[in-house]
């Protein structure tokens, strides 16, 4: 994973719960890196996956409740990082069409070892669009967290479900996003 989402993980770590329970993390996580992240560095998802773990038994959140919070409070930091035209978008299914077809080919061209999550759109109608999530990180509550924080953004009501998804025995990750 991209040391960007990690520098950003700390940052949102650090905005929530403060510098001290960062450190707290770093220390009982025990990671390959040490917690030293710089932005444009790759490493381990397990990294990720071992400090969403820890916040989820120091917290008592579940994992689902602590990859939405951090993909909401991210999407902003996204956003103001993302490629020139990616702006122009104001429209919540526009943008998430914009994602694939547009955002994540031009990262691609500045990182082309990033693994990027896909987006098989299924249906569409003027206020409801369904998409299959394709990723091995399986970060889908991460990206509903996206979505909300992206709708927040374009000043756009929403209702984000996931008709199926792999965390709950579904075949797939199927993200339905209504505009209401």
């Amino acid at each position: 994973m991209k040391g960007i989402v990690f520098v950003k993980f700390n940052e949102f770590i650090e905005e929530l719960w403060g510098e001290d329970f960062w450190d707290e993390l770093l220390s009982d996580a025990d990671l390959p890196s040490e917690g030293v992240y710089t932005t444009v560095a790759t490493y381990d998802d397990e990294e990720l996956f071992t400090l969403v773990g820890l916040i989820v038994d120091k917290k008592s959140i579940s994992a689902k409740d602590a990859q939405y919070a951090f993909g909401k409070w991210v999407f902003k930091e996204l956003y103001n990082l993302a490629p020139p035209g990616a702006h122009d978008f104001k429209d919540v299914f526009e943008f998430l069409h914009a994602v694939q077809d547009f955002i994540h080919v031009e990262v691609k061209k500045l990182n082309p070892d990033a693994l990027l999550p896909e987006f098989e759109f299924l249906t569409e109608t003027p206020n409801v669009l369904t998409f299959k999530y394709i990723s091995p990180r399986k970060l889908c509550y991460f990206c509903e967290g996206i979505i909300h924080g992206l709708a927040e953004h374009t000043g756009q009501s929403i209702k984000v479900s996931q008709p199926e998804c792999e965390h709950e025995a579904g075949k797939r990750c199927v993200i339905k996003v209504e505009k209401v």
